[in-house]
């Protein structure tokens, strides 16, 4: 059973997993505005700048949505009532799935009313304040990598659609002109000399006021697979289409089929989708994956425990996060690991209490847990 251990209404969740049962999410159309990501068409590769010794690569992806609701969606540019966009990137690598990249979040201006990609069209033409039901509207990847018009996740709330308007945006740090603000990769990420046969993804995901009070959020994610270039810029290519309402760590079991995944609502507040996967090493040991994914949970988690026998000796740990930049206030500490023999293992960041810019798991990243033990699943 995959649980989540409720705290003050400010607080943010505490995450335990014992592997028993999921919760299903529906992902068809519903009433009111739905807005998904129904293609990724494109991607820019800007560059480098170094930062803190490190060459961190940019990049942005082109999105073009659509409304499946049965209602215009609000996309009005001089207040809140507009989706903003999220674009990540994320690797397969010896069973490991892994968030490398995040952006910040495109403000949406005006809508396209095109025909072709959904069904139903009839807004007509023009570039509107709403998106009719049945239009696309398409955001080339250089609309959503303008950095002039792209502002901090950490104030818009994912569960509501809530943001304040006009948002706040520190500026750009120095020395970072060119990755400032955009989807930011480490270049050691890139490499296939690191990562040898690594398959890449990238994914779009918008949140709105308008869906979100139709309850209409867990289609709103999309990804697509990616090569990247050894060369320049590390551009990338794309391989196979967009896989439409699928969140990216769906790409994990899509491309690894031994891997479980499991849906957790959280009642009036949020989705996370949990990953898992065991593999023998033939010596008495097994490798122990888990990705546990914030699709929109604005109070986030900040404490994973998975347990484990006694008896059992836990061999190695590990912890993977994202990198916050660009000015967004959260604390990049990684999250400390403590061994109760017989009980668990947690890995646990501060609370809210402690720290509100504490590094919990926020909507659209995903963090990583994993360790060796010498018993089997």
């Amino acid at each position: 059973m995959m649980r989540f251990l409720f705290v003050h209404r400010s607080a943010f969740f505490v995450v335990a997993l014992s592997m028993i049962f999921g919760f299903s999410t529906q992902l068809e159309a519903q009433i009111g505005p739905d807005v998904i990501v129904g293609d990724l068409p494109a991607t820019n590769a800007y560059g480098s700048n170094t930062i803190a010794g490190e060459s961190i690569f940019a990049y942005s992806v082109a999105t073009t949505s659509c409304n499946i609701g049965d209602a215009n969606l609000a996309w009005e540019a001089n207040n809140n009532e507009h989706p903003v966009i999220a674009q990540d990137m994320w690797r397969l690598h010896d069973g490991r799935f892994t968030q490398i990249g995040a952006s910040w979040l495109k403000h949406g201006f005006c809508a396209l009313q095109n025909t072709g990609l959904c069904s139903g069209c009839n807004g007509g033409g023009g570039c509107l304040s709403f998106l009719t039901p049945g239009c696309a509207d398409p955001y080339s990847a250089g609309l959503n990598g303008n950095q002039g018009n792209l502002g901090p996740r950490s104030q818009v709330n994912a569960f509501t659609g809530f943001f304040p308007y006009p948002y706040s945006a520190p500026p750009i740090p120095g020395g970072q002109g060119t990755v400032g603000r955009r989807m930011q990769v480490k270049g050691d990420d890139l490499t296939t000399g690191n990562f040898p046969g690594a398959l890449y993804f990238v994914s779009g995901q918008y949140v709105a006021l308008d869906d979100a009070s139709f309850g209409n959020q867990a289609n709103n994610a999309s990804y697509r697979r990616v090569t990247v270039s050894q060369t320049g810029s590390h551009g990338l290519s794309f391989v196979g289409g967009t896989e439409m309402m699928s969140p990216p760590i769906q790409a994990w079991q899509d491309f690894q089929p031994s891997v479980t995944l499991i849906d957790v609502e959280v009642p009036n507040e949020g989705l996370f989708i949990a990953g898992y996967d065991a593999t023998d090493n033939g010596d008495g040991t097994w490798n122990y994956e888990y990705a546990v994914y914030n699709m929109y949970s604005d109070r986030s988690a900040n404490s994973f425990m998975v347990p484990f026998p006694a008896g059992a000796t836990i061999l190695s740990h590990g912890f993977h996060d994202i990198t916050w930049h660009s000015g967004e206030p959260h604390s990049g500490t990684d999250w400390q690991v403590t061994e109760v023999p017989g009980v668990g293992i947690t890995w646990a960041t501060e609370s809210f209490a402690a720290n509100e810019d504490a590094n919990a798991l926020r909507w659209s990243t995903m963090y990583n847990f994993y360790f060796t033990c010498n018993a089997p699943p």
